[in-house]
C-alpha cells in the first residue's frame, strides 16, 4: 500500500511529461517529410538565413518555427510557413518540386512567399497538390512565376485564398485558368505587369468564381476597359485597382 501511495505522484508526473511531449510532436511520417523539405532546400542560397535550417535539432516537430499542428491528439501538420530573412533583391532563381508537400494530408496553409521560385520542375507543379483536399490557402507572393504557372492551379478546388502578388505575370492572362477554383474567396494578382484579363473582357459566360469576395489587381497595367469585365463576379465585396492606368471619367455602374 505504501509503495502504491508514493508511486502515484511519480506516475502522474511521467504521464504529464509524456502528454507535453506528445503535444509538440507530429506524426513520424510528417516529421520525416519536414526533414526532407529541409534537405531539399538546404543548398538553396535563398534560405541560408532561414529558420528552416534549424529543423530537426529537437524531435518536437510541432514546435519548429514555421510549422503549425492541429490541436487533435494526432497532431497533424496543418500549416507550413517557409520563412526567409533575405531581401528579395538577393534571391537566386530556382525550381520547386511541389510533390514534397504531399505527405501533409491535413495541410490547410502553405506559405512559399519570398522564396525566389521561378517555376516548378517538370510534372511536379502545383497541380500535384490537388491530392491535398484540405488545402485552403496558398501564398506565392514575391517570387518569379510567369504566366505559365496559372495552368498548374487546375484541380485545386479546395483553395479559398490564392496570393500571387509581385511575380512576373504580364500581358493578357486567361481567367479560365482559375475556373476550377470553385471555392476561391480571395485572389491577389497585385504588383505584376498584367494588361488584360482575357475571358473576363467581353465574355458572355458567367464567371465560375462565384464565391470570390476579394480581388486585388492593384499595381498592374490595366486601363478603363477592365472595369466592364468585372460584371460576372457576383459575390465581389472588395476590389483593389490603385496604381494602374485609368484615364478620364469612370462609370461606376
Amino acid at each position: 500500500m505504501g509503495l502504491n501511495r508514493f508511486s502515484l505522484p511519480a506516475v502522474a508526473v511521467i504521464m504529464m511529461i509524456n502528454a507535453m511531449l506528445l503535444s509538440q510532436g507530429c506524426l513520424e511520417e510528417e516529421r520525416i517529410a519536414l526533414l526532407q523539405i529541409k534537405t531539399s532546400f538546404g543548398g538553396n542560397p535563398n534560405l541560408i538565413l532561414s529558420p528552416v535550417l534549424s529543423w530537426g535539432k529537437d524531435a518536437l516537430c510541432c514546435s519548429w518555427e514555421g510549422v503549425t499542428c492541429s490541436n487533435s491528439t494526432t497532431r497533424r501538420v496543418v500549416e507550413i510557413h517557409l520563412v526567409t530573412n533575405l531581401p528579395i533583391y538577393e534571391y537566386s532563381h530556382w525550381y520547386l518540386n511541389a510533390s514534397i508537400f504531399l505527405p501533409f494530408q491535413e495541410l490547410n496553409v502553405l506559405d512559399l512567399s519570398g522564396k525566389g521560385i521561378a517555376g516548378c520542375v517538370a510534372n511536379e507543379g502545383f497541380e500535384r497538390l490537388s491530392r491535398l483536399a484540405k488545402l485552403e490557402s496558398l501564398n506565392l507572393d514575391y517570387n518569379f512565376f510567369n504566366n505559365s504557372i496559372l495552368s498548374s492551379f487546375k484541380g485545386l478546388s479546395s483553395l479559398k485564398h490564392l496570393y500571387l502578388q509581385y511575380n512576373r505575370l504580364q500581358g493578357s492572362i486567361d481567367m479560365k485558368e482559375f475556373d476550377s477554383l470553385s471555392n476561391l474567396e480571395v485572389l491577389s494578382l497585385a504588383g505584376n505587369w498584367i494588361q488584360d484579363c482575357v475571358t473576363l473582357t467581353g465574355s458572355e459566360e458567367p464567371s465560375r468564381l462565384n464565391k470570390l469576395e476579394s480581388l486585388n489587381l492593384s499595381s498592374n497595367n490595366f486601363n478603363n476597359s477592365i472595369l466592364s469585365s468585372l460584371k460576372g463576379l457576383s459575390s465581389l465585396k472588395y476590389l483593389y485597382l490603385y496604381s494602374n492606368h485609368f484615364q478620364g471619367s469612370i462609370n461606376m455602374k
